[in-house]
């Protein structure tokens, strides 16, 4: 290991030998070919189900360690979290405990994009906070749907007596422990003084963004969602009885729960025991108990083995990439064509970040004196033959900024879009970048717009020119600059970009115009885009596309 410390330790060792004493006691009061039976008749496309599932539900878990990074101010982008967050499993896995895995995956990131330690350390625990309450609510939703089953009748089977003295106790500490770090911020520069006024600074901003919280726990909801329907999905493809899913439901937290406890290897051996003990509540055969918990630990060490391979690649590629001395200046490039009305709204809000070094206009011969704006704006204007692309193209050739945005005249930067954007290109694999976007005024079709930019991102690999493309100016200089074309700019400039390198969506969403929408109604603007664009896939020309797509 590069911090020159040994796999073998002696938590570890207990940790084998914990995990072999249990599965030998389970396989011993259990005999071997019961299990044998049940995953001889086992239904591959239920355990498929159960892979899925679980990776989607880690991917929520991936969305939530984001929001965590965005509290404490230390978020690049969302896949940059989500990659860190599956070789923080495979940390969770081989270093048995999430406290551990935690710490790992808390370097690996601040190694990769250059943030200090001590403040990245204090993400997790707003990540474990989250998740908690999401397990509180999602608990209780379970809990409410056995009700109904009268599922609980079985728990008297156990003669269980709850010590709800000491839930009370560590309850008390727990607020107390959130309470005293809220109000004591420790000075000085110390490691650990600084992760507690990290952590500190991100609490309170947890209380003052319902939103951002209201994401989060949501996350953790469908995450935890995710995970029991990943076991009662390994269940499912091993048992034949009729079960009662309805009463048995409460059951898959928490096994899930207990499966996560540190002291066995991925939770072996207490997960089956758990299986064992509230499943075999209902009659499930214990044999079909045993086997799911195996299929569990199958779909655990599985996603492990995910998150081993892309902290491979992650290495190999941050070893490759260039080292790039943190951007500080912004050139935002407008291209215009009799947007007078529009542009001095768009322009007063680029310059709301003291990393904007200056506003460029290229206007493309409008009639309506959208030039004399822009110079009494103070921005600097070219003048240029008509065509988005070939305006783009003009405008970045005179920007002395380390960064080039490109923004529609119609598109509104939030406060803290540029300080998004530059924690952005922290990424040295990124190739170019992008913001979320949604619609001023929109109509209930337009409605989900983030989620589509995701959707296009991860599926088609693009981002559109409205969403404020950015790049590095050598970047850009490296591709041949912006395409001169009259339509596609943004298809093409992506296209290009993406053989050098990544596309990521930046933390802030901008705010569009949807009057082209308004103007020839949503259907059919959306049809005429995706006309276009797979005209422009079969080798259209761009120039033909531009009469098409602007045909009233």
């Amino acid at each position: 290991m590069k911090g020159g410390k040994t796999w073998i330790s002696a938590p570890r060792l207990l940790a084998i030998g914990v995990t072999g004493v249990l599965l030998f006691y389970i396989f011993r009061q259990l005999p071997l070919h019961a299990v044998g039976q049940s995953l001889e008749h086992l239904k591959p496309l239920w355990f498929v189900a159960a892979l899925v599932i679980y990776g989607i539900a880690l991917g929520f878990g991936g969305l939530r360690s984001h929001i965590a990074f965005r509290l404490t101010e230390r978020s690049v982008h969302a896949t940059a979290s989500c990659r860190a967050f599956l070789a923080g499993h495979f940390f969770l896995v081989v270093l048995l405990g999430a406290a551990q895995g935690d710490v790992a995956k808390c370097a690996v990131y601040a190694r990769w994009y250059g943030f200090g330690m001590a403040e990245v350390l204090a993400a997790p625990p707003l990540d474990r906070l989250m998740g908690l309450m999401g397990i509180i609510v999602f608990s209780l939703l379970v809990a409410a749907l056995v009700l109904m089953n009268d599922g609980f009748a079985a728990l008297q089977k156990l003669n269980l007596q709850a010590p709800n003295q000491w839930i009370w106790i560590v309850g008390v500490v727990v607020v107390l422990g959130v309470v005293a770090l809220l109000i004591w911020a420790p000075k000085g520069d110390a490691a650990w003084k600084r992760t507690v006024r990290s952590f500190r600074s991100g609490m309170l901003r947890l209380f003052r963004t319902p939103a951002l919280a209201l994401d989060g726990i949501t996350l953790a909801v469908l995450g935890q969602a995710g995970l029991s329907a990943s076991i009662a999905l390994c269940l499912a493809a091993v048992t034949h009885q009729d079960l009662y899913w309805g009463q048995i439901a409460w059951t898959f937290p928490a096994i899930m729960m207990i499966g996560a406890l540190p002291f066995t290897i991925a939770g072996a051996g207490v997960r089956e025991a758990a299986a064992l003990a509230l499943l075999g509540l209902y009659n499930v055969p214990a044999g079909d108990c045993v086997a799911a918990a195996l299929l569990a630990l199958v779909c655990k060490l599985a996603w492990g083995a995910v998150g081993a391979v892309v902290l491979w690649h992650e290495e190999i590629v941050f070893s490759r990439a260039t080292v790039h001395a943190p951007a500080q200046t912004i050139s935002v490039v407008i291209p215009v064509l009799n947007e007078a009305q529009s542009l001095p709204e768009t322009v007063r809000r680029a310059r709301l970040s003291p990393c904007v070094c200056e506003v460029i206009v290229a206007d493309g011969g409008s009639q309506d004196g959208t030039a004399q704006v822009a110079e009494n704006l103070g921005c600097r204007v070219i003048v240029t033959p008509p065509g988005r692309g070939g305006q783009l193209r003009a405008g970045a050739a005179q920007a002395k900024g380390e960064v080039i945005l490109f923004l529609h005249a119609d598109t509104w930067l939030p406060p803290h879009a540029c300080e998004a954007l530059l924690n952005c290109m922290r990424d040295r694999a990124l190739a170019a970048g992008g913001f979320w976007k949604v619609f001023r005024d929109p109509v209930p079709l337009l409605l989900g717009s983030k989620i589509k930019c995701g959707i296009r991102l991860l599926l088609g690999r693009r981002i559109l020119g409205d969403q404020g493309i950015f790049v590095r100016r050598e970047m850009l200089e490296a591709i041949g600059g912006v395409p001169d074309v009259p339509l596609m700019e943004d298809f093409e400039l992506c296209r290009r970009l993406r053989k050098r390198g990544r596309l990521a969506l930046a933390d802030a969403t901008v705010i569009t115009s949807a009057r082209r929408f308004r103007k020839l109604g949503v259907i059919r603007t959306y049809f005429r885009m995706w006309w276009v664009t797979w005209l422009y896939r079969f080798g259209v020309s761009p120039r033909h596309l531009k009469e098409l797509y602007e045909r009233e």
